[in-house]
């Protein structure tokens, strides 16, 4: 029994004690004011859209920080303003006991960039959602030509296929969606490549790996216009018209 009300008298001291703590946090955060803004890019280095200065220049827009009580803090708004950032993916906000605002910012990640039929040029971000171009920088992602967002996948379609294949990724520089749906690369060098569409992958990276060491040593690369490999297990190269 003795033990029992030991137990409660316990409880009753941690509750009040905790009580206690919250009320003298609370008050405390009612007193403390903001000193201090910290941002924070995760992956920085993968960041070219997002950096302190710039995301600062976009507070400036909000409005003063610095001197605003903490429990004050409009930081649902502040996290709205945030993600008006275009770049932006997700946003953190909160303050500290030393009178810092913590600001963690993540920024969207461009896989390719569209070229449309009409409108201006925009990103495809990693969860397949558009993305406006930046003012200041750009990424070195492929190029796709197409008619939309819709038409775009297509080539996003083979990208995911070919995955992180050096080879592919060493090749592409381009992609055209034809009015067909089929796919024509421009490499960075050599003529542009024919993949039409459902085709293996694999079987037209080791066809066409094989038709670039022929040509390579017999010194006939140059001399092609274009190279199909829309057609099952063969390499179809057409030479320039002069050299016929």
């Amino acid at each position: 029994m003795k033990t029992k009300i030991l137990k409660i008298a316990f409880s009753l001291l941690l509750a009040t004690g905790l009580t206690s703590l919250v009320v003298f946090a609370t008050l405390e955060s009612a007193n403390r004011k903001v000193e201090s803004i910290n941002i924070t890019i995760t992956d920085a280095e993968n960041s070219l859209f997002l950096n302190p200065a710039r995301v600062r220049t976009h507070l400036d827009a909000y409005g003063p920080l610095v001197g605003i009580l903490e429990d004050k803090l409009p930081l649902s708004d502040l996290h709205d303003h945030l993600m008006l950032i275009p770049s932006v993916r997700r946003a953190s906000i909160y303050p500290t006991l030393s009178g810092e605002l913590n600001i963690i910012l993540t920024q969207k990640q461009p896989q390719v960039r569209v070229h449309p039929e009409q409108g201006p040029d925009f990103y495809i971000d990693e969860l397949g959602l558009a993305m406006p171009l930046d003012p200041v920088n750009s990424a070195r992602v492929p190029i796709i030509h197409a008619k939309d967002i819709n038409e775009a996948s297509i080539g996003i379609e083979f990208l995911e296929k070919v995955g992180n294949d050096k080879f592919w990724a060493s090749l592409i520089d381009q992609i055209i969606i034809q009015p067909t749906g089929d796919i024509k690369l421009l490499p960075r060098l050599g003529s542009p490549i024919y993949i039409g569409s459902g085709q293996d992958v694999n079987e037209q990276k080791k066809n066409l790996i094989t038709f670039y060491r022929e040509q390579v040593q017999t010194g006939n690369l140059k001399n092609y216009s274009r190279i199909d490999l829309s057609y099952h297990n063969q390499v179809i190269a057409t030479k320039y018209a002069h050299l016929n």
